[in-house]
This record gives C-alpha cells, structure tokens and sequence, in this order.
C-alpha cells in the first residue's frame, strides 16, 4: 500500500526492496535508502574534494612564498656582503686618512718650530732684528748675508711647504668628512639590509609554517575523503546484495497466490519499482501505472496523469479505498476482474492477508471506494 519509491523495514529477516521490470528481470533495482546515501556521500566527497584541491592550491602558494622569500634572502644577503665590503673598505679608507693627517700635522708642525728657530737666530743677531742692523752691527758682512741668506731661503722653504701641507690638510679633511658620510651611508645599508634579511626570514618561516598547516589540514580532509569513499563502496556493496535478494523475491513472484487470483505480472513484464509485496507492486505489475503516491493518492495522481476516473466498477479497471476502516493509513488499491453490478464487484490485490500474499475478493458495496481507475 505504499507509494513508489518508499523501502520498507526488513520483514521476516528479508528487505523489501523497490524493483524496476518484471520479476524475472534483474536490469534495475531502485532503492532509495541506498541511493540518497549514496547521493549524500557522494556530495561530501565532493566538497572534500574541492576543499583539498583549495588547500593544496594555497599550501602551494604559500611554499612558492617561501622559496620566493628564500630567494630574496639570498640576495639581500648577496647586497649585505657587498655593504659589508664597503663599509669596510671606508673603514679602512678613513683611517688611512687619519694616519695621513696625522702625518702632515706632524710635519706641518716640525717646519713650523724650525722656521721658529731660524727667526729666533736671526733675532739673535741683531737687537731690533732689522735687516739694516744685521748689515751695520755684524761682526762681518759675510756673516751678516749668510745668515740673512739662510733665513731667508729657509722661511721661503718653509712658507711653501706650509702652504703646500695646509693644501694636502685642506684635501685630507675634505677627504676625511666624505669618508666618513661614506661610512654613514654603508652603516645605514648594512642596518637595513640586516634588517630587510630579518624580516624576510621571518616571512620564510611564516610561509613554511603556513604550507604546513594547510598540508596538514589536506591531509586531515584526504583521509575524511578515504573514508567517505569507502563508506560509499560499502553502501554499493551493500545496495548490490539487498538489490540481488530483491530480485530473487521478485522473480518468485508473491509468496503466496490463494484461489483463483492473478500471479503478479501475470500480463507480462512491467515496469514497476513499487515496494514488493505490496498492494500498489501488485496492481501495477498487472496494469501500466506510471503515477506515484501512496495508495489513498492514487485517485488524484492518475487524475493528474491523464487517466479517466468513475464511481462504476469495470473489469480491468484499479479501484482506490481510501485510509481507515478495513484498510492502513496508507489505503489501498486493487484489481477488477469481474462486475456483477454496479456495487459489486470481484478484485485481484495483494497485501490484503499479509505483505506478498495476494487473494482474491468480492466487494458488495461502494464504502470506502474513493474511485476506480479506468
């Protein structure tokens, strides 16, 4: 009494499934419960397998991250250790400058105390130091010029090395000051550069980390995946067993025919995926039913479906009971195989006397008849 397409619950150890065709062929078996698991199973897998693939796809982007970062750190260190050079090399340069300050004042003050002392010895020669006083008062002309001479060479000398060794200052100091803005400036690349590798370290390490956790949590949605996916297997598995035992039951047809009833698909092979053993099974393995619903909704689907509908018994027609009274929530349905008025009438039908048992009947009154098919 069931509608197409609802499994029952398993039944004297057996589990009724729904059958497409005729009993005696096995083409197609539908059973939903297995089919929506499948279905739902299969859509899992699915989105795990979208949800992988997007985390494969960022796992690989984040270690391309990080093999980019390990290249820029590799040359940023490549640029540190030509900073370094650098720095050193102005290091070096400034204090060879040092040195060289350090010689010229040196110098620079040695001519200096001699100059002093020529002009001292001059002084000496004379009480006012005058050219004229060391030409009238010294002891002899001779003497006069060769010190006069003597101080004059030396003080020329002196005055040009003075000059020439403020010049090389000048140049040193002027040296020295863009030393050391050389200097400044390579410190500031090595800090940065040094700084730069830091960050870009940092940034590897977070790439790394970050490839891993997202290989980690495809990992953990590829073994979900693995286990969807033998969960499906088993449900096939399991969907071909139940589908075989239903067929063979189907093939025996119903498990019991009393009187003078018809066997199931007694006409034929027929489409029919009704649960087997039911009213609705045995009625549409004699009759070409293509509607659904349970029984009680048979009227209104076959309406819908085209089919003509009556209050008058006719012999191969489908009569309709509507739920209660003799019959479950679900209603029930049969087969006409004689009138003998317009409320009498002879029925073929199934599940009447138990689940597959199928019987023949006389009805003699319209109650509870919602229709007959025709």
């Amino acid at each position: 009494m069931l509608a197409r397409r609802v499994s029952l619950v398993a039944s004297a150890g057996a589990i009724a499934l729904l059958v497409a065709g005729s009993p005696l062929s096995q083409d197609k078996v539908l059973a939903d419960q297995f089919t929506q698991q499948i279905q739902t199973l299969s859509a899992q897998a699915s989105a795990l397998n979208r949800a992988i693939d997007s985390l494969s796809g960022a796992s690989s982007a984040a270690l391309g991250n990080a093999l980019s970062s390990a290249q820029a750190i590799a040359n940023t260190q490549a640029k540190l250790a030509e900073a370094q050079t650098e720095l050193d090399q102005a290091n070096k340069n400034l204090a060879n400058t040092s040195v060289q300050l350090q010689v010229v004042h040196s110098d620079y003050t040695a001519d200096q105390a001699q100059l002093a002392q020529i002009l001292k010895h001059v002084y000496e020669l004379t009480d006012d130091g005058s050219v004229t006083a060391i030409l009238v008062d010294s002891k002899s002309f001779i003497d006069a010029m060769d010190a006069l001479t003597s101080a004059n060479q030396v003080s020329s000398r002196v005055e040009q090395l003075v000059t020439q060794i403020q010049g090389t200052r000048d140049q040193l100091d002027r040296l020295q000051k863009q030393q050391v803005l050389n200097q400044l400036h390579a410190n500031t690349i090595v800090d940065s550069l040094q700084s730069l590798s830091g960050q870009q370290q940092t940034e590897e390490v977070a790439y790394r980390q970050e490839a891993s956790t997202l290989k980690g949590k495809a990992a953990t949605l590829l073994s979900q995946l693995q286990s969807v996916r033998s969960k499906i297997t088993e449900v096939r598995h399991e969907q071909e067993a139940a589908a075989a035992a239903a067929a063979a039951a189907a093939g025996a047809g119903a498990s019991h025919v009393l009187g003078n009833a018809l066997r199931p698909f007694a006409f034929g092979p027929r489409f029919d995926d009704y649960p087997w053993g039911q009213c609705t099974w045995y009625v549409a393995s004699l009759r070409n039913v293509y509607w659904s619903g349970n029984a009680w909704q048979w009227a209104a689907t076959a309406r819908a479906a085209g089919r003509l509908e009556g209050r008058t018994p006719r012999v191969g027609s489908l009569v309709v009971f509507a739920p209660g009274g003799n019959y479950s929530q679900f209603g029930h349905v049969a087969y006409v195989v004689a009138v003998q008025g317009p409320r009498s009438f002879t029925v073929d039908e199934a599940n009447m006397l138990g689940l597959g048992v199928v019987d023949q009947r006389h009805i003699g009154s319209l109650n509870g008849v919602e229709a007959f098919i025709y």
